[in-house]
């Protein structure tokens, strides 16, 4: 699709830790409410692709747009504007445990916005019921169980209504009903919102029931090596997409510089 047309587009993206080079010549776009899932080995770069697409780690080449506006290299005001139309949960949903589940919510609403502490405290409690988390409100973290604790991550992510919502291992540390609940929470989300979705996930069940299309990631070529719908890429994909999205059932390989069919 048309640069101009997408809610993101990631053009010759290149990412390092000093002089080690994670990824390079990374290039796609997202359209608007579009599940996109980041998939790949362990160490191919997931994790890392989505730091510098949203501003904890500066890419070493190349530019991130949302919107239409340039994200990498904006002015400070600039890019807090776009931050304020991102929502991001965390792998380890990152809640600060000496506060409440409310108090974690309304971290963004207080940080950017000046809206009085009554409506704050109606937007909270309508986050959490969306979640499943009414009557949670005056719980630590440290009380909720690991879905729980990805759900109040997801309604503080929410807390702004983002255009954008991030996801980094989502499912990490949840069992198959907790993490299959927040696959469809997720789904959820983007009927009722219409929300942009970039998911960091190796977890095949989950990449198979929420994804529009998957980018791949490869470790010895550090660049995607294929982004298509899940279920095409398993039927006619790269060998080594095909092999990833089948568990390693797929058997008679094709050589490194082959093709699948």
């Amino acid at each position: 699709m048309a640069t101009s047309d997408a809610v993101i587009a990631v053009d010759g993206l290149e990412c390092r830790y000093q002089e080690t080079v994670v990824l390079r010549d990374v290039s796609f776009t997202v359209p608007p409410g579009e599940i996109l899932v980041v998939a790949g080995p362990s160490g191919c770069g997931k994790s890392t692709l989505l730091k510098n697409m949203i501003g904890l780690h500066e890419p070493y080449r190349g530019n991130v747009v949302y919107f239409g506006q340039s994200f990498t290299g904006a002015e400070p005001a600039r890019r807090r504007d776009l931050w304020r139309q991102m929502g991001i949960l965390y792998q380890s949903a990152a809640l600060w445990s000496a506060m409440t589940v409310a108090e974690n919510v309304a971290l963004p609403l207080q940080e950017y916005t000046r809206l009085p502490k009554e409506r704050i405290a109606e937007l909270v409690r309508l986050k959490l019921a969306f979640v499943g988390l009414q009557g949670a409100e005056h719980r630590f973290p440290a009380e909720l169980s690991g879905g729980m604790k990805k759900r109040a991550g997801l309604a503080r992510a929410l807390a702004l209504d983002p255009r954008i919502l991030f996801f980094d291992e989502p499912s990490a540390g949840l069992d198959p009903l907790s993490a299959r609940n927040l696959d469809q929470l997720i789904l959820k989300i983007r009927a009722a919102f219409g929300t942009t979705v970039v998911v960091v996930s190796h977890e095949l069940d989950s990449i198979f029931s929420i994804a529009d299309r998957v980018l791949m990631l490869d470790t010895t070529e550090k660049t995607v090596i294929a982004i298509g719908p899940p279920r095409s890429l398993l039927d006619r994909g790269d060998w080594r997409v095909r092999e990833f999205l089948s568990r390693g059932e797929i058997t008679g390989k094709e050589p490194p510089t082959g093709k699948g069919t």
